[in-house]
């Protein structure tokens, strides 16, 4: 049998098929820029083009968006997936969507120890849940309960929790941000398109001028830089990004580990590690006992979803995986 994974993504889509009679020789990966496809048809006909695979048994998708059924409407992308049409259209047997996030999820057990970093101890239990939480191009969220010693992932649009502001500086932001818009989510902070924002607010403040557009690779090299307005931007982004962390580990607690995936986080390591983070996901007041008990892990794996997508395609298939029963 032959199964194909991804991780489709707001900005990169990735893949990786699989033959079942050399179960531990996964194809090379494939990558597109997901926007340069009007749809997510024409993006899996050219990677079965370019990978030369004529014929698909299984195939599984992390997908950014809640998936209802066979179908999902994307968050970042203006593509509806529907699994039924892709499997008449495409030679592909059967096709499975999970949220990106559930997907992500799936990956942990697939990790290997260096690419984890361990920023909060925590008193680590092994019967516990997780939580897998992630800024990228969006702001994922993963509960995962155990049962009997194994995990299942819970997809959720946790992302698009209203922020909170808890000082004075996220009050001013969210004035700023709310002569705009209405709700502001963690997300519109939390992702890309977020540290930009966080930017261009930093420099207003300091300097009574609109800063030219600058995206969040460029505000992070001008953080390490030392520019003052990077530098108070990423600061915001790490303290808002403990603080959220923090709040959902209490409607989920994880004493089996949180783990932070997503695109954002493995590239700016440096700031993640400081006190900043782990200070503002503690502060909650009578509360601190619950969440400092909480492992907290950064993955450094930026194909964690692909590989949850092809554990997924594995079960499909009745292969067997590693490490499972």
């Amino acid at each position: 049998m032959i199964l194909l994974a991804g991780d489709i993504g707001g900005t990169t889509s990735r893949f990786q098929w699989l033959d079942s009679e050399a179960p531990k020789s996964p194809s090379s990966l494939f990558y597109y820029p997901s926007k340069r496809f009007s749809s997510f048809t024409a993006l899996l006909t050219t990677l079965l083009s370019d990978s030369g695979i004529p014929h698909v048994d299984v195939a599984c998708f992390g997908v950014p968006g809640p998936v209802q059924g066979c179908q999902v409407t994307l968050t970042n992308l203006p593509w509806t997936i529907d699994a039924c049409e892709l499997q008449e259209s495409l030679p592909v047997d059967q096709i499975s969507l999970v949220n990106d996030f559930q997907a992500a999820a799936l990956g942990i057990d697939a990790l290997s120890g260096d690419r984890i970093l361990c920023l909060h101890p925590g008193e680590f239990d092994p019967a516990g849940n997780r939580l897998v939480v992630g800024a990228g191009t969006g702001l994922g969220v993963a509960p995962v309960y155990q049962l009997e010693g194994h995990f299942y992932p819970q997809s959720s649009e946790g992302g698009h929790i209203a922020f909170a502001p808890v000082t004075a500086e996220q009050s001013r932001l969210m004035d700023w941000l709310h002569r705009e818009r209405s709700h502001i989510s963690y997300e519109d902070l939390l992702s890309g398109e977020g540290l930009e924002r966080l930017y261009r607010f930093c420099h207003l403040q300091h300097t009574g001028e609109r800063p030219y557009p600058c995206s969040a690779e460029t505000v992070h090299e001008l953080a390490e830089l030392g520019d003052e307005d990077a530098i108070a931007a990423l600061r915001m982004f790490v303290h808002i990004y403990g603080q959220f962390i923090g709040d959902v580990a209490l409607i989920w607690p994880a004493r089996a580990g949180i783990y932070i995936a997503g695109g954002i986080a493995g590239k700016i390591v440096r700031w993640m590690t400081q006190e900043d983070f782990t200070s503002y996901f503690l502060a909650k007041e009578s509360m601190n006992g619950v969440v400092e008990k909480m492992p907290v892990y950064l993955v450094k794996d930026e194909l964690l979803g692909l590989k949850g997508a092809m554990r997924s395609a594995r079960r499909l298939a009745g292969l067997e995986i590693e490490g499972e029963v």
